[in-house]
Order: C-alpha cells, then structure tokens, then sequence
C-alpha cells in the first residue's frame, strides 16, 4: 500500500489516524468529567477533543477527521455505560464536523496557518457552520431514538455548538497558527481528502 508517488494513501495514514484516536479518546474522557452537561448523554461544555480532530483534519484530512471519530467512540463508550446508539452517533458527527469544515476550507483556499484575515474568517465561520451541522445531526439522533426530550434537543445543539466551538477556536487555532508550518513538511500531510 505504501509507494513514493504523490497522493497515495500510505499505512503512515492509518497510524496518524490511530495515534491522534488515542489521543482523541483521553482529551474525550477528559471533556465528559471536568465540564459535562447534565441531561445530555456524553455532553460536554468544552469538547477538547474537538480542537484537535479539527486541526488535524486540515492537516491531515479524512485521517485528522478519523481519529476524531475514534476518539469519540473510544471516549464516549462502555466507560460511561451509554448505549451504543449514544456514542455511536456523537463519534459520527464527530467524523463529519471537521470533515465539512475541512471543505469550506478547500473550496474557499484558505490557509491553514491562518496567516491572513480571510483565513481566519473563513477559520472561525467554518468552524460554527460545521459544528452547528453536527449538532443538530447527533441530537437529532438522539431525539429520534427517544434518548432526550425536545427540549433537550434545543438545549442540546446550542450546548454542543457552544462547547465544540470554543475548544476548537482555542486550542485549534492555536495548534493551526504554531505548527501547520511543521505538519505541512510531515510527509503523510495531505493536500486532498485522503492523500
């Protein structure tokens, strides 16, 4: 699977996938204990987590956005006794958030080292779009399987939207702004979505 052509998806993808999963899987469990939202399974009002994956999907895109669904699964898992259709759902929309950001990223060519103004405006209106986008998949779920009320379902999606982003315009700019010079010398960055 490895070669040396350009923009070939080589098994150092998978790793970074799996290393930054793990990494993703602490900083989940970590955001569920120190700020959880009462009523919402798995909610946190601080999503850590979120500021990597985020980051690292502009570096190295579906694999960054991967290891956010992995750390997810992982951290919102049989550790808190959710069901599975809970932690599941939130690792999806984990997967999809900096996957949508990463394309308005694309599209619109921004930076990731967010160097100009219009990189970090494009940065922090991707980042509420994506995360709202998410928001309002995974409590719909959860709504929908009967998991939280309506009501949380609104408080839910404000809560999620609030919390993702912060995290994500703190620690995923800072990460953005001090080592995309590094990551893009990383020989598994990526360019496109996979390679």
């Amino acid at each position: 699977m490895e070669t040396t052509s350009k923009g070939r998806v080589k098994p150092g993808h998978l790793v970074v996938a799996g290393v930054f999963g793990g990494i993703c899987a602490g900083a989940a469990l970590f955001s569920i204990i120190i700020v959880p939202i009462p009523g919402l399974p798995g909610g946190s009002g601080f999503w850590i987590p979120a500021g990597l994956y985020f980051a690292l999907t502009l570096w190295f895109g579906f694999w960054g956005a991967l290891a956010g669904h992995i750390g997810t699964f992982i951290g919102m898992g049989p550790f808190f006794g959710f069901t599975f259709q809970v932690w599941a759902d939130g690792a999806l929309g984990d997967l999809f958030a900096p996957l949508i950001n990463l394309a308005i990223f694309r599209a619109t060519k921004a930076d990731p080292e967010l160097k100009s103004k219009k990189d970090q405006v494009i940065w922090v209106i991707s980042v509420i779009i994506s995360t709202c986008l998410a928001a309002m998949w995974i409590h719909f779920v959860n709504y929908s399987f009967g998991t939280i009320t309506f009501d949380l379902w609104k408080w839910g999606v404000i809560a999620y939207t609030i919390g993702d982003t912060a995290a994500v315009l703190i620690i995923g700019t800072l990460l953005l702004k001090t080592a995309t010079k590094y990551f893009k010398t990383f020989p598994y960055y990526v360019k496109g979505l996979f390679s």
